[in-house]
């Protein structure tokens, strides 16, 4: 009897209260303070008591909220969160961002090898190039095209997993009888100077039960799914529709193979917002009151552009006209969430609502009651649209705790997802094999 695959799930942090911009304003937030780690630590608990695989943490360096209203998203460093929090628990993973664009090769590979041997193998790189002017600032870079980020980060990543691998994986001995700490034959001095990247020396630190950290993607475009497919173990993307997500998967598929991988080797994670109420109008309504007055009516002139009608203020309490929709033509070059702007539409909700359904937003959400959510999340892992998701709720204290007990029970009672921790290491929890240093030609670890 063939096994029955199960999806992965992954927690999103980017702020200390929740996903939402405005979740530090809901009354079940007790905000005393800011930073309190507390909340990061709880936040992690919960979804280690969910089973939840890995925590997906932004980085987003010299970048001010937009509004008074707003909480600041992950203005300490990420790193710094996932090392604290690692040591309160004792499965989940921890998939931290850093962009290549402004970072340290030798500094970079220390750091995440400390926080992988530390956790006992539960570290990942979301090794990003950075495209962000207003971090690439702060850190005095100036952004050069996409063609030489990606030329760099190919030399960074590669430069890094040398580092790690520098102490060889027999290398530790702890022989007190000999007074043999370690075998430093097996120690490697290294030195790389590429085009990009320049490092001499060696990384003393041994592997951890994984071997090294994981290693993340994320983006979207020709060049980030090229470089996924040749270092990336996980790819986290944006997805708007089943279609979408189908297709991106089975782009980062080709991608590994032509890299002489197997197909599986590379994991794609899609974003969800899960949206609970006991109804849909229950969920839409409580999501409204994230959503401020200018909020709205941008999203509204949006949908508008989208549908190519100008919406007046009597329009908002109304339905979209059926003819409106009709009359609407979806292209390879429409905005990827036009879909669901007329499959929600199409419903009946008023305009107001259907904005309240997020469909104007960086990731889909999925809407309603617990058994609604679990559908969303059935339908795209066995359609293939995605290997796994990760979660975005709009306030930790609240929305998660609501996720992980109604909504992950229906996920394991219908066997697509576990209910145990089956190993020990992030590579286990994501089903991929282990490494330590470069991949080799032709898949080979």
């Amino acid at each position: 009897m063939t096994e029955q695959k199960q999806m992965v799930l992954g927690l999103a942090m980017f702020g200390a209260a929740g996903l939402n911009f405005r979740s530090w304003m809901d009354p079940a937030v007790k905000l005393e303070s800011y930073p309190d780690v507390s909340v990061d630590i709880k936040a992690a608990q919960l979804a280690e008591k969910g089973k939840f695989q890995f925590m997906f943490f932004g980085d987003f360096p010299g970048i001010k909220a937009s509004d008074n209203g707003d909480m600041q998203t992950m203005g300490m460093d990420p790193l710094l969160l996932a090392t604290i929090i690692s040591s309160h628990t004792k499965h989940i993973g921890m998939g931290i961002t850093r962009a290549t664009s402004w970072s340290n090769p030798y500094e970079l590979a220390r750091q995440f090898k400390t926080l992988d041997a530390v956790s006992k193998g539960r570290a990942a790189w979301n090794a990003v190039t950075g495209a962000n002017g207003v971090s690439a600032n702060a850190y005095g870079v100036n952004l050069p095209s996409s063609f030489d980020r990606y030329g760099k980060a190919s030399e960074f990543v590669e430069t890094v997993q040398h580092l790690w691998a520098t102490w060889g994986e027999d290398a530790l001995k702890l022989d007190h009888k000999n007074q043999e700490f370690a075998d430093y034959d097996q120690v490697k001095n290294i030195t790389i100077k590429g085009e990009y990247v320049q490092t001499s020396g060696t990384l003393p630190i041994p592997p951890s039960k994984q071997g090294q950290p994981v290693i993340i993607h994320s983006g979207g475009s020709e060049n980030s799914i090229a470089f996924a497919g040749k270092y990336a173990d996980v790819f986290v993307g944006e997805v708007w529709t089943i279609e979408q997500g189908q297709a991106i998967r089975q782009a980062l598929r080709e991608a590994a193979v032509a890299n002489g991988r197997n197909a599986d080797d590379i994991k794609f994670i899609a974003g969800i917002m899960p949206l609970l109420g006991d109804s849909k109008k229950e969920a839409i309504d409580r999501h409204a009151t994230f959503i401020t007055g200018e909020t709205l009516m941008q999203r509204i002139a949006h949908i508008g552009y989208l549908l190519g009608v100008n919406f007046t203020p009597a329009d908002i309490e109304r339905p979209i006209a059926k003819e409106i929709l009709d009359a609407v033509q979806v292209t390879p070059y429409s905005d990827p969430r036009l879909e669901n702007v007329i499959r929600v539409a199409r419903e009946g909700w008023t305009l107001r609502e259907v904005v309240y359904h997020s469909v104007i937003d960086y990731h889909p959400a999925a809407v309603g009651t617990a058994e609604d959510v679990a559908d969303h999340l059935t339908d795209w892992f066995e359609a293939g649209a995605a290997d796994g998701f990760w979660v975005m709720p709009d306030v930790y204290e609240a929305d998660l705790p609501r996720f992980v007990d109604e909504v992950v029970p229906v996920l394991q009672e219908r066997g697509i997802f576990h209910e145990e921790y089956e190993g020990d290491t992030l590579r286990e929890h994501f089903g991929i094999d282990y490494q330590y240093g470069v991949r080799k030609e032709g898949g080979e670890k």
